[in-house]
């Protein structure tokens, strides 16, 4: 079912907005103009379900790309595939593969290497991001920790004082002894 001159990459759903915006990317920094763009990923660019077989266009795919996250799609199969699953209901596969077919000046393999580089470039500064909040995470739960290990120091520290009535370290524990000479002789019983 391909055209003669078209080219197959095998893509996840859940990869599908980086393929978009790295192509977008790579397309824009070889000097084409957004009616181009539009006409390339609208009449040039398909995809199909490996299980399935379901079928969505380069338009699908920006759709899903631009939208944000609390944005309302036009169509369930598109809110399917933004979540990373097939846009067909019940279909259980993530793997698409997409049809580049052939467009004047454009080498889709170079394309498709340099929005991969952009894409990789992309998910590098995403991933220093992730690993900053991890950090800011990992650094709150150690304040949380290190409070309540402070809170039950202090806890333990009044329980002592009113318990014993000194404060361990800072002041001796009394310690009252009796001379055996003090005490008076009874008679044992």
């Amino acid at each position: 079912m391909t055209q003669a001159g078209s080219d197959v990459v095998q893509v996840r759903v859940d990869s599908l907005a980086s393929l978009y915006t790295g192509l977008a990317a790579a397309l824009s920094e070889g000097g084409f103009t957004g009616s181009q763009l539009n006409e390339i990923f609208s009449q040039h660019i398909r995809g199909e379900c490996v299980g399935c077989g379901i079928r969505i266009t380069g338009d699908d795919i920006a759709h899903v790309a631009l939208a944000g996250d609390k944005t309302e799609l036009p169509d369930s199969r598109l809110g399917r595939l933004r979540q990373g699953y097939c846009a067909r209901n019940g279909c259980d596969s993530y793997d698409y593969r997409f049809h580049f077919d052939d467009y004047p000046k454009v080498d889709w393999v170079k394309m498709r290497e340099k929005a991969g580089s952009l894409a990789f470039a992309a998910q590098t500064v995403s991933a220093k991001e992730t690993a900053n909040e991890t950090t800011g995470i990992r650094k709150a739960l150690l304040i949380r920790v290190a409070a309540g290990f402070a809170v039950v120091l202090i806890l333990l520290l009044f329980w002592h004082i009113r318990y014993y009535g000194y404060v361990p370290i800072l002041q001796k524990p009394h310690k009252y002894a009796v001379d055996p000479a003090s005490v008076s002789p009874r008679s044992a019983r």
